[in-house]
């Protein structure tokens, strides 16, 4: 089968990126078509001037040296002591029975990949989304997103209809990225999912993950959800500032708002052990919310006083 290349135009932020046709490495399996629905998305954003312009092509990785070029990103983005790095070898065999293995080229170098596994959860074949890495020089290229996009079009033209994976609840960014920009769902609050980790990315606390989910032939949100002056709900946060209100959690609201840090990475190189306060009041918040029914619809970002939060909603009873 040939596998066509999908050719992103990229300068500081993506300039343009369209696809008609999705990239599909070859797989079969019982239960799984290859003739799904295709999609076209585009995304526009308006380069900086001076930037110079950046092709990058999104399409499998093949290779071998490229499977081990995946694992030396590992070691770049995780740090070279993080000891959960998925070998060359499990990454190719990976790709045999259903797994993606995605990659971000400029001008041949690998600036970014993604690995997930496809599997069974009762009689439904869905997939989980595992690593996604981008070099640092790429970072806010969107070249994450475009990522995401290409591994859901293969999966929807398998016939795989749920894709699934993790993100830390207190990085606004990828919280952005992942509800706003993707239209993930969170399914779940998992507590320390993988335990205390050597990777710098983990900040030395406690593994917390939000586990989301989307339909891999559901369109992406047309818009974000950010406002630079947030009508303001009630708030769950560790401190509360002027005109904010509090959650009666005797009388819970319709919505609410659940802080997070602006920027999680500041929080930890100003005062390391606020951090792990973040961590235990947010954890805290959401498993006090999510069980009452209450379902996270995107995040918000004031950018007047530099706040994130959650902005959750009560689900409608039927």
């Amino acid at each position: 089968m040939l596998v066509p290349i999908v050719v992103y135009h990229i300068c500081t932020y993506v300039r343009a990126a369209h696809r008609s046709d999705p990239v599909v490495p070859p797989f079969d399996a019982d239960r799984v078509t290859q003739d799904a629905p295709q999609r076209t998305r585009a995304t526009t954003h308006t380069p900086l001037l001076g930037a110079e312009p950046m092709d990058v092509r999104i399409r499998p990785v093949t290779a071998l040296a490229e499977f081990r070029a995946c694992v030396d990103l590992q070691a770049e983005v995780w740090g070279p002591e993080y000891t959960d790095s998925v070998p060359a070898s499990l990454l190719q065999i990976a790709t045999y029975v259903g797994g993606v293995v995605m990659g971000a080229f400029a001008d041949d170098e690998l600036i970014g990949f993604l690995f997930g596994l496809t599997g069974i959860d009762g009689a439904e074949i869905v997939h989980w989304s595992h690593l996604l890495g981008v070099r640092d020089s790429a970072r806010n290229l969107g070249v994450g997103r475009l990522l995401k996009e290409a591994q859901r079009d293969v999966l929807a033209a398998r016939g795989v209809q749920r894709m699934s994976w993790t993100f830390d609840p207190l990085v606004s960014k990828n919280a952005h990225l992942n509800l706003n920009r993707l239209g993930a769902r969170v399914v779940a609050y998992v507590p320390d999912m993988y335990g205390t980790t050597t990777s710098p990315l983990h900040y030395g606390i406690a593994t917390d993950r939000l586990i989301v989910s989307v339909d891999t032939n559901a369109v992406a949100p047309s818009h974000e959800t950010v406002d630079a002056t947030p009508h303001r709900l009630p708030v769950l946060t560790p401190e509360m500032h002027d005109g904010d209100v509090a959650v009666d959690t005797a009388a819970p609201p319709a919505a609410l708002w659940i802080e997070i840090p602006g920027d999680i990475r500041q929080v930890i190189e100003q005062a390391p052990s606020a951090a792990a306060e973040w961590r235990s009041i947010v954890r805290a918040h959401f498993q006090w919310a999510l069980p009452l029914g209450y379902e996270v619809k995107g995040l918000q970002r004031d950018s007047v006083t530099s706040r994130s939060f959650y902005l959750l909603q009560k689900r409608e009873v039927a």
